[in-house]
């Protein structure tokens, strides 16, 4: 699976990875390094992707449970067509 980037997430993802960029920045007190930096952002997406693949395999658990289950019982083709001959 191809890697989630900012420009595939939502605004509220997106501001959620800079509020954890942020809260960074605050604990160490001084700007990140470009390390700092990806090391948090590649935190907050894995995060971010792991919700998104937990969502989608709830949905598709929930889609298969709805699926049409087979009754076990044969076409019939006696059944469907009329009695009298046809005309």
């Amino acid at each position: 699976m191809k890697k989630l980037t900012l420009k595939d997430m939502t605004e509220s993802e997106q501001r959620e990875v800079k509020t954890e960029l942020d809260k960074a920045r605050k604990s160490h007190g001084r700007p990140l390094t470009n390390a700092e930096q990806n090391k948090v952002k590649d935190e907050a997406v894995a995060r971010i992707a792991a919700a998104r693949e937990k969502i989608a395999k709830a949905a598709r658990a929930e889609r298969k449970a709805n699926r049409v289950k087979p009754s076990g019982e044969t076409f019939n083709w006696s059944s469907s067509i009329g009695s009298r001959p046809h005309r």
